[in-house]
């Protein structure tokens, strides 16, 4: 599978932080792999930006 651009990544993290903050321990997991395998970064970092709502580098 080819990475997303960075410009899709933001737009990916923008749409996904309300659900995601909003979301119980199993829905976020569901939401961290999903996130991972469409953008290619590792889990902890997927979950920083996810939680912390800053747009990747």
């Amino acid at each position: 599978m080819s990475e997303l651009d960075m410009k899709t990544r933001k737009i990916l993290v923008t749409k996904l932080l309300d659900r995601y903050r909003r979301s119980g321990k199993k829905a976020k997991g569901k939401l961290l792999d999903e996130f991972v395998a469409l953008t290619g970064y590792n889990r902890y970092y997927a979950r920083r930006v996810l939680r912390e709502g800053h747009t990747p580098r």
